[in-house]
């Protein structure tokens, strides 16, 4: 881990998400090409990509090693909805944002952007820790998350048969497929494996773009931040990121282990954060914003991240 791939990294990111604000601009990347991109990548390069990476990756000796320490995103996921509903009620932030805020503050990007930054800075020997956060990421985001924007948006919550169709997603499904063919030791043929690895290397350069075509379609009025937006910052930025090292030291965790799970854990806020206040009537402005706003801001803390790491791991 060096400060130098996470620049690299960083400049790979801007390259990418500039070629695609680049390409809104001019009309070539519409909002009719993004939607159909995203549709690629959620239903085909994503899901094959964490098939594929979970047979490599994940094994009974992986996880017998890992063992329980593979829990701790998801503990400090939990730990980050209490203290942001603390920290909601202390800032008073409007009642009326609550499931947002929550969601935006304690929730990371873990997919779309975590993972080329991970890969980028480890290299391949991070891909298990960034298969084994994925998982507590969706589920905690298509419950917990979900219920709340659902509550801001006066919505009733969605019954338990439409939450478990949310959380077995593509991606989810990818992951659970290849994480019973790892257990159960499945040998893909090189054909297939090949297949796998070229759909897999769709997903970084056109979440990248759309990222940039999102962001260009927000404008200058999103780079306006209130107390929520401050607060959400604080979260992805500082609490979330240093809650995750705090835990993964205490317990002892790997080096690896460590530096991937606390770099995902500073990633941006969710894309379905958005998504999921536009269609709940909730305040998705606020989503839009700080989906701007906190991947404009990792692009610093990424570096500050790796430096802080190096020093202590």
């Amino acid at each position: 881990m060096s400060v130098e791939r996470a620049l690299q990294g960083v400049l790979m990111i801007l390259v990418l998400v500039g070629t695609g604000v680049l390409m809104a601009r001019l009309g070539y990347l519409t909002e009719e090409l993004e939607a159909s991109l995203s549709r690629l990548t959620i239903h085909f390069s994503v899901p094959a990509l964490l098939f594929g990476s979970t047979v490599t990756h994940i094994s009974k000796d992986f996880l017998r090693q890992a063992g329980w320490l593979l829990l701790i995103p998801l503990i400090c996921m939990l730990l980050g909805y209490g203290l942001g509903f603390a920290l909601r009620v202390l800032c008073r932030v409007p009642r009326g944002d609550t499931g947002v805020f929550l969601a935006m503050f304690a929730l990371s990007n873990s997919l779309f952007i975590g993972l080329p930054v991970a890969l980028e800075i480890f290299g391949e020997s991070a891909m298990p820790y960034i298969v084994a956060y994925f998982p507590f990421n969706t589920t905690i985001f298509w419950t917990l998350g979900n219920l709340g924007i659902a509550v801001d948006g006066g919505q009733r919550p969605a019954s338990w048969r439409a939450t478990v169709r949310q959380i077995l997603s593509p991606p989810f499904l990818g992951f659970l497929a290849g994480f019973v063919a790892a257990l159960t030791g499945l040998t893909l043929p090189p054909f297939l494996t090949q297949s796998l690895t070229y759909l897999g290397n769709l997903t970084v350069p056109v979440t990248l773009l759309t990222t940039g075509a999102v962001l260009s379609r927000m404008g200058r009025a999103s780079l306006r931040i209130g107390r929520a937006g401050w607060l959400t910052i604080l979260g992805r930025l500082v609490l979330m990121p240093g809650a995750t090292m705090a835990a993964c030291l205490l317990c002892g965790a790997p080096p690896m282990m460590t530096g991937v799970f606390t770099m995902i854990a500073a990633m941006p806020v969710m894309n379905q954060c958005v998504i999921m206040a536009r269609m709940r009537g909730a305040n998705h402005r606020l989503a839009a914003q700080m989906l701007t706003v906190s991947t404009l801001f990792s692009l610093v803390g990424i570096p500050l991240w790796v430096l802080v790491l190096r020093h202590l791991t």
